[in-house]
């Protein structure tokens, strides 16, 4: 079994290797970039320079070491460092996602590396996504106006398409407007890091501008994902429009993709297109009903996570702010204020200690303004199956469960009615 799951997973690679032949992106070559892929079993290293402790060689397979396990950096597709070596880092694959989708999204987090390297200034501030403005109507319906648009133009001949994109630019600038600096600069930049690189594993994979935008219509607070949709979109119109523009943008990395294809636009032929009266009547009530179904949902999720019945652990530092050292951007969702629900991973920690949830739901509470960045004063997680084991050593201590890892120096442990409640101290007061 462990050599049939190596052969799967060289298999992979060299696929990749495959299909990171073509032009992708000047001076991208992923086959340079290391890579670590956890299989569900074991986390292997290919072509990394310097592997951590843990990793041994494999017999007859250069180049590639394992351990036992999954490495602690490895905690989604994306990247880490990993030995003092930044690498992409691949999980093991939804149900269903067939190989060559999967070698995609390998060369995706790849350019990511890249992208860290070269391009350092791509990378959106992740505070804001915390403070946009979800419930504006009038804003989510010129963003419904704006993507539809963009898909519009990725089916439409040159000369019309370039029209709906003219559309999809000028309603861009007018949005933009109305947004806080912040929140603007947070779309622009996710479309530069993930839109670009979803647009280099589209390249690689070979999909068509007819099956690129698989959704034009998002939830409100979707503003991530849906950079990932229009930053591909704009890149192919600008292979349409201006075939130059990614030397361009690697000369010139400050200028921004929307820019770009507006600059394109304006001196290209345009047909006649335009949103009738009941498309934009449209887009108005299904904004509306969104935004109420957004209020909903977020409601039920809290009601639902904090009635689930079994163990609740609580992780309290008030005296002294948990931080994020890591969290999911793609799976936190702000519930109440101050209170976010974080449905797969999060790491907080201070000077006493560090706690980490991987897999499973939790709900931090902040300890200032921001919901997430000024700290956290207090971390749940509902549902255990059974009560967490907090042991303690010396002045430590720690924290198992499934899913779930700690460390902190000086708390204190409290049990009730199938409730642990940690209680980290200030370490200066010590």
């Amino acid at each position: 079994m462990f050599r049939i799951q190596v052969t799967a997973v060289a298999a992979l690679i060299a696929l990749a290797d495959q299909m990171a032949a073509k032009d992708l992106w000047p001076g991208f070559d992923p086959r340079t970039i290391p890579v670590a892929v956890f299989d569900g079993q074991r986390t292997y290293l290919f072509r990394h320079p310097s592997p951590p402790p843990g990793f041994a060689p494999l017999r007859d397979a250069p180049g590639i070491v394992v351990m036992q396990g999954r490495a602690e950096e490895v905690t989604a597709n994306s990247s880490a460092t990993i030995g003092g070596v930044r690498t992409a880092t691949l999980m093991p694959p939804s149900p269903g996602t067939s190989p060559r989708n999967r070698a995609g999204i390998l060369i995706h987090e790849k350019f990511h590396v890249f992208q860290r390297e070269h391009h350092k200034s791509w990378s959106a501030n992740e505070a804001e996504l915390f403070t946009y403005p979800f419930s504006d109507t009038a804003q989510v319906t010129m963003q419904r106006g704006e993507l539809e648009a963009l898909h519009r133009a990725l089916l439409a001949s040159r000369g019309k398409g370039a029209c709906w994109a003219k559309i999809a630019m000028d309603a861009r600038v007018r949005r933009l407007a109305m947004l806080p600096n912040g929140a603007a600069q947070f779309e622009r930049m996710t479309e530069l890091n993930e839109g670009l690189a979803t647009y280099v594993e589209k390249r690689a994979v070979g999909v068509a501008d007819r099956n690129l935008l698989t959704a034009t219509r998002f939830a409100p607070d979707m503003v991530r994902l849906r950079a990932y949709q229009s930053g591909v979109a704009i890149a192919r119109l600008l292979d349409r429009y201006d075939p130059s523009w990614r030397s361009t943008l690697e000369s010139n990395d400050s200028t921004v993709l929307d820019v770009l294809l507006s600059n394109a636009l304006s001196s290209t032929p345009r047909g006649s297109c335009g949103f009738s009266a009941p498309e934009s009547a449209k887009f108005t009530a299904e904004s509306a009903a969104d935004v109420a179904a957004l209020v909903t949902r977020r409601q039920d999720a809290r009601r639902e996570f904090i009635g689930r019945e079994g163990w609740t652990l609580l992780i309290v530092s008030a005296e002294s702010p948990l931080f994020p050292q890591g969290f999911d951007p793609l799976n936190v969702q702000v519930v109440a204020p101050g209170e976010v629900l974080h449905s797969r991973f999060v790491k907080l920690g201070n000077a006493a200690g560090s706690i980490q949830v991987l897999g499973r739901a939790s709900l931090s509470e902040a300890s200032g303004a921001h919901p997430l960045f000024n700290g956290v004063k207090r971390l749940t997680v509902t549902g255990l199956s059974s009560a967490p084991d907090v042991s303690v050593r010396g002045d430590t201590v720690t924290i198992k469960a499934d899913g779930i890892s700690g460390e902190f120096r000086g708390a204190a442990i409290q049990r009730e009615n199938q409730r642990v409640i940690v209680t980290v101290s200030n370490p200066a007061k010590r």
